[in-house]
């Protein structure tokens, strides 16, 4: 079991009918280990999204620049021409 994200073995006795008993928490290295992994794995995995969606991200940031510029300057020169107009 984990308890307080450490990875223990209970060893002892209960007596269900009495409810009574004894036992120990022991540090169980192996399984500790194996966790350790796990979240490892589940941390670089996570991080290789974020960078994934970073990019993505930049990467559309980058393809709509040159709208965005082209389309201001579009939009100033019909504002001029609709205040000639007036």
């Amino acid at each position: 079991m984990i308890l307080n994200g450490v990875c223990v073995i209970w060893r002892g006795w209960i007596d269900l009918q009495r409810l009574d008993g004894m036992g120990c928490l022991e540090y169980d290295d192996e399984r500790a280990q194996h966790e350790d992994a796990l979240a490892q794995a589940a941390f670089e995995e996570a991080r290789r999204r974020t960078r994934d969606f970073e990019d993505r991200d930049r990467s559309h940031r980058e393809d709509l620049e040159p709208r965005r510029q082209h389309d201001s300057s579009g939009s100033n020169m019909a504002n001029a021409d609709d205040h000639k107009m007036r």
